[in-house]
């Protein structure tokens, strides 16, 4: 979302109206669980030559959500409180998606990520998986030796 600013402010960029917690909707503290910065995890396919596929990649996550979570989010979502319930799906993807972060090396990377939520009664779950590819080694010339 770009933004234009007047007098240090953030103002959306479209109507150049003021960007507040309630145009955005949810918590402040909560924005970095959006972004999660790295080369290499990506959603698009592999067009880097130098790396090849080595297989797939996956993972899931889990975390229960008690009664009076659920009771109080929808008490929350009937008075208009936007991104209340969303700040469980949120962390919980940032965190799958950390994880997977930390399974794979630094030769390594993920293309064609894909993720999936599903909910069962009290329990939410992430679902990750994308192609895993390794960089490739360079061959020896054996006629220059």
């Amino acid at each position: 979302m770009k933004t234009c600013n007047r007098r240090n402010k953030k103002y959306l960029a479209k109507t150049c109206k003021k960007y507040t917690k309630n145009t955005k909707g949810g918590d402040e503290t909560n924005v970095n669980v959006y972004i999660f910065k790295t080369h290499q995890i990506s959603t698009e396919p592999n067009t880097d030559n130098t790396f090849k596929e080595i297989g797939i990649i996956h993972l899931s996550e889990s975390i229960a959500i008690n009664a009076a979570r659920g009771f109080i989010t929808g008490i929350a979502n009937a008075f208009g409180k936007k991104g209340f319930e969303n700040t469980i799906y949120d962390d919980l993807r940032n965190d799958a998606l950390k994880l997977l972060q930390q399974k794979i090396t630094s030769t390594q990377k993920v293309s064609n990520l894909r993720i999936e939520i599903d909910r069962y009664l009290d329990l939410v779950y992430v679902h990750i998986y994308g192609t895993l590819l390794e960089k490739i080694k360079h061959k020896i010339d054996i006629k220059n030796i």
